[in-house]
């Protein structure tokens, strides 16, 4: 099985938990709202692309929204914990943090 067909059914198994439209993992993941459209369409998709895919729907399984409406997020390889004022913002954050430590 190729990468593609691989992460499509991951995407298709996250979407039936989390109830997230396509576009949105396209636009949170990668800033990319058509990323899945395309994939289901054919196109090639690079590992490194899958990784981050699958890191933030990883990262979308661990989070939780405090009473105030905050969302926190943890990467569970690393530990870091980002937070923002919705999911998208708040793996924005995450993914600025685990940036900066990795250089």
């Amino acid at each position: 099985m190729d990468t593609r067909t691989e992460l499509l059914g991951e995407i298709a198994t996250f979407q039936d938990k989390l109830k997230m439209a396509d576009s949105k993992i396209g636009i949170i993941a990668l800033n990319d709202p058509k990323f899945v459209t395309r994939l289901r369409e054919g196109r090639r998709c690079w590992p490194e692309t899958a990784r981050k895919v699958r890191d933030f729907m990883a990262a979308a399984y661990t989070h939780i929204t405090t009473a105030d409406g905050t969302v926190i997020i943890r990467d569970m390889e690393t530990g870091v914990t980002a937070s923002g004022p919705s999911l998208p913002e708040a793996y924005a954050e995450l993914r600025r943090l685990l940036e900066r430590q990795a250089a």
